[in-house]
């Protein structure tokens, strides 16, 4: 499914984007978002942005931060490589076209269908999340903060804690700041570090750790890593 973007006013043409994301499970369970020019045009490096999101029924199982073109290019799309077990999965990501003078315009693409995926037997490292699908629980915990899923519309409409899937396996939540992590400016996107994700060069954080809550928004449980 495709959403309409806006125009990447540093671009002089107005050039209208798209994006879209995408699971498949060939030959691995990939979580993929894309932006795209309509009509082929380039955006200048940092212009345009992805973050790509897997969850296995509305649980997070990945989360990668925002990578920005590295080159002058017309699309850039960012997959996942996590997995969490036998489940039911989709794709839902955010992706950024730079306005030109003053911000980043984000936008959610729609999320992809349902894909019913196996964790393969004989891969000891999988999380031990194979009992089926997980469904999160929503609602407020004692100290007023509200927890559920994190298929929001915007960053700022998610839940306080944000139910996930630990580096382990484990069920819990994450703070929503945890999430944030876009940049400014186009001079700040390429001032962050050069990497490579799929054979394509892009600017990103470095990977970073943060800790898996229990429904108190107090116990930590477990950790989890965005890419």
């Amino acid at each position: 499914m495709t959403g309409w973007v806006g125009p990447a006013g540093s671009n002089g043409g107005g050039i209208q984007f798209l994006n879209t994301s995408t699971i498949i499970n060939s030959p691995n369970l990939t979580a993929q978002s894309k932006i795209y020019s309509v009509f082929g045009q380039t955006a200048p490096p940092g212009d345009i942005g992805v973050r790509a999101r897997l969850f296995k029924s509305g649980v997070l199982c990945e989360a990668i931060d925002y990578k920005y073109n590295a080159f002058p290019a017309p699309e850039l799309t960012v997959g996942t490589t996590k997995t969490c077990g036998t489940g039911s999965y989709n794709s839902h990501g955010f992706t950024a076209v730079w306005n030109g003078t003053n911000a980043y315009r984000q936008a959610l693409t729609f999320p992809s269908n349902p894909l019913d995926w196996t964790a393969p037997a004989a891969r000891s490292a999988e999380p031990s999340t194979d009992s089926g699908d997980t469904v999160a629980e929503s609602g407020t915990n004692d100290q007023g903060q509200t927890y559920g899923q994190g298929d929001a519309a915007s960053d700022a409409e998610l839940p306080d804690l944000v139910a996930a899937f630990g580096d382990d396996g484990t069920a819990g939540y994450i703070e929503k700041s945890a999430l944030q992590s876009a940049v400014a400016s186009p001079a700040e996107a390429t001032a962050l570090e050069r990497q490579t994700i799929g054979g394509v060069d892009v600017y990103g954080s470095a990977p970073r750790t943060v800790p898996v809550f229990a429904e108190d928004g107090m116990t930590k449980i477990s950790d989890f890593t965005i890419s």
